[in-house]
């Protein structure tokens, strides 16, 4: 056990003190006659010296005292806290100068380190991709506002709840959602961090439908420039036979076969030509639309195409930044469907909802309709699927073509009473 340094030094102290003391008695006995004289003097020089000697005891042991309570400063990231320097020279006044620098230095770290903090809390709070911020005891500490996208409720609602609780799992160092809906749309990635000496799990989660689904019209543009080079090279030769034969034959049956045979050719061919375009990337022209404004005037163009169908439209977005006509070519495609779907609903619906409101750093566009929902909602946005007799299926690709060239995403699904369809632009 190693010894108490302040006792050592009253210890060394009072031998020291003893010694000179005895000393000293011994010296004023043989000078003055009575020896009681000399106790005296000796016991008043023992006080005076044992007062000296508590004297820079006392000051010793302040310089400890004033240093460990700098460090313990320094340890709890208190800077308002500094030693000032007793002394000018010397090594004691060499080791008060460096534990000042030290903390000055130390101050200076941290609040840079609180700066670049700072500044990637507010990175994160602008990045589109949902990130979350987990503590040492795993509870949800920090997330930005994409935290919306997944669980439609704000993060400071979610604050405190485990990963578990949000449906997240680590398995073996990688982290991702429990259930398939969301683990099939969302790749997670992670990295820790320390923030004042605490472990924290970082979680950002990126969207893979957007490349899957480029991918996805990727294979669709090759196999169509295959198919279509293929038709266009059938059709061609087939559509001028028939323009031939049509001045050499008399009959009504023949003349009216050899126009058909003219017309579905060029019809084909305008097909493949048209579905040519549904990967190509659009001339967006983007300014600041008021998004009320442009969305009243699309419910009015379908109160005098319909008169038995009503839109509710609730509209709590002031701006939106995007390219007004391909917006509205996508609005009046799907309230179209929308009002289709509900006129073959039986019984008839009659009610398209139509509302805009802000959600994180996004702006969603919801409509809802009567019509039953989607028959078959797996395949709702496959390039050329349609359930419709005279549909092609093209309008639900197409409008979400258009909406993720805005650096937006397009969902569907069914609701209660009919399709919900959410169309998300950023804000």
């Amino acid at each position: 056990m190693k010894a108490n340094l302040e006792r050592e030094i009253q210890l060394y102290m009072l031998v020291l003190n003893s010694l000179v003391i005895i000393l000293l008695f011994v010296m004023t006995n043989f000078m003055l006659p009575s020896p009681y004289i000399a106790l005296a003097i000796s016991a008043a020089a023992f006080m005076a010296l044992q007062a000296v000697s508590r004297q820079l005891n006392k000051r010793i042991v302040g310089l400890f005292k004033r240093a460990n309570m700098q460090l313990e400063a320094m340890q709890q990231s208190d800077f308002n806290h500094q030693l000032k320097p007793h002394f000018i020279s010397g090594e004691v006044a060499e080791f008060e100068g460096r534990l000042v620098a030290l903390c000055e230095q130390l101050h200076r770290d941290k609040a840079k380190y609180n700066r670049q903090l700072f500044v990637v809390y507010q990175l994160i709070d602008k990045l589109p991709s949902p990130i979350w911020i987990f503590d040492e005891n795993d509870q949800l500490s920090y997330a930005n506002a994409a935290f919306e996208l997944i669980y439609h409720i704000p993060w400071q609602s979610a604050k405190g709840r485990t990963s578990e609780q949000l449906e997240l799992v680590n398995q073996h160092g990688e982290w991702c959602f429990k259930h398939n809906a969301l683990r099939n749309n969302w790749a997670l990635n992670s990295s820790e961090f320390f923030e004042e000496g605490r472990r924290h799990h970082l979680i950002i989660a990126t969207d893979i439908r957007k490349a899957l689904r480029h991918q996805e019209l990727a294979a669709w543009q090759r196999l169509l420039r295959v198919i279509g080079h293929e038709i266009h090279n059938s059709l061609s030769p087939i559509s001028s036979l028939a323009q031939s034969l049509m001045a050499k034959v008399t009959q009504p049956r023949d003349r009216n076969a050899l126009t058909v045979i003219e017309q579905r050719s060029a019809h084909i061919q305008q097909f493949v030509s048209r579905y040519n375009q549904i990967a190509k990337p659009l001339d967006l022209r983007r300014e600041k639309v008021v998004l009320y404004d442009l969305l009243m005037s699309i419910k009015k163009l379908f109160s005098e195409m319909y008169d038995d169908q009503h839109i509710d439209l609730d509209c709590s977005v002031r701006l939106c930044y995007c390219d007004p006509q391909l917006l509205e070519q996508v609005l009046i495609n799907l309230l179209k469907n929308a009002f289709e779907a509900n006129l073959t609903q039986h019984p008839r619906g009659s009610l398209v909802q139509l509302s805009a409101v802000y959600q994180a750093a996004h702006i969603v566009i919801s409509i809802v309709d009567q019509g039953g929902g989607f028959a078959n909602i797996d395949n709702a946005m496959t390039p050329f699927y349609s359930t419709k007799s005279s549909g092609q299926g093209i309008g639900i690709t197409l409008s979400r073509q258009i909406v993720e060239q805005h650096g937006g995403s397009f969902s569907v699904s069914n609701g209660l009473h009919g399709a919900e369809i959410k169309i998300t632009l950023p804000n």
